[in-house]
């Protein structure tokens, strides 16, 4: 049926743009974060490297990473709500559209396991660049003679590498993880539907890439399977996209998206189609 799928791209295309204003409000966290670290400094490089300014250096920067990695954690937190939302609100959606039962409802208590899964990795981008960080301090009081020259090296090396590199992972981890919430929201809600919509399928849709499009993705654009059984990418089983049992490979960017699908909604747009030429004919 022609509206259910006109119904579903426009919720596609919602999640989308909550995906990249996502990676936005990430992206603000960390830049704020950065400026504080220069600020930070900043104000060093007009002291001494002796071991007390050296210490309060030290304990500005990593309260400054417990304060943002905290801001981002409960940003991603608030963007998983959403997305777990939109997932379950699309098969919803389509079932009613489609003169299906969705009376039923599932269990939120998972999203919370989900939740933790997806900020471990903002945890570890916070330790990895704060690790960094520490190395080009002890790095830069080694190998300079003045405070300004060390926290000039300092400096460049943020630029140049620590940040460059975090906001770019950032960005990733929140593409990754909210689209993967939406795929596990929209399986969950259709694992639930099968129990009690007969023949209900799911299907499939190759959504894009931001940089180059794996050739398995795009040849499984529109392969439809029982809502129980996995996909098989390129030799891969995948419950749904960016499942989090596949290769790495498989997920990372992946912009694919699976969506019910049932044989009667195809039937019934052979259906209006056959009616229409008829009327032709006549």
């Amino acid at each position: 049926m022609k509206i259910i799928k006109t119904e579903m791209t426009r919720i596609l295309k919602d999640k989308t743009r909550s995906i990249a204003a996502g990676r936005e409000t990430i992206t603000a966290v960390m830049t704020e974060l950065h400026a504080q670290v220069v600020n930070a400094l900043g104000r060093a490089a007009l002291g001494s490297w002796d071991s007390y300014y050296l210490a309060e250096l030290v304990r500005t920067l990593e309260e400054h990473m417990e304060t943002y990695g905290a801001r981002a954690k409960t940003a991603l937190s608030g963007l998983l709500d959403d997305m777990w939302a939109a997932g379950t609100g699309m098969v919803d959606s389509a079932l009613a559209l489609g003169g299906m039962y969705t009376g039923f409802r599932i269990s939120t208590s998972s999203i919370e396991a989900l939740k933790n899964y997806s900020n471990g990795y903002l945890e570890k981008l916070f330790g990895d660049t704060w690790h960094s960080m520490k190395a080009e301090i002890n790095l830069g009081i080694l190998g300079a003679q003045t405070p300004q020259q060390v926290a000039q090296a300092i400096g460049i090396a943020m630029d140049e590498g620590i940040f460059k590199h975090s906001l770019l992972r950032g960005e990733t981890i929140t593409q990754t993880e909210m689209g993967r919430i939406f795929s596990t929201a929209t399986q969950a809600r259709m694992d639930e539907a099968a129990e009690y919509v007969p023949g209900l399928e799911k299907q499939w849709i190759h959504a894009g890439h931001p940089r180059e499009p794996r050739l398995t993705h795009v040849m499984a654009d529109g392969q439809h399977v029982p809502v129980k059984e996995p996909f098989l990418i390129g030799g891969v089983q995948m419950m749904y996209p960016r499942d989090p049992r596949a290769p790495i490979a498989e997920v990372i960017h992946c912009g694919c998206d699976h969506i019910p699908y049932h044989p009667r909604w195809e039937q019934t747009k052979k259906e209006a189609e056959y009616g229409s030429d008829r009327t032709k004919a006549a």
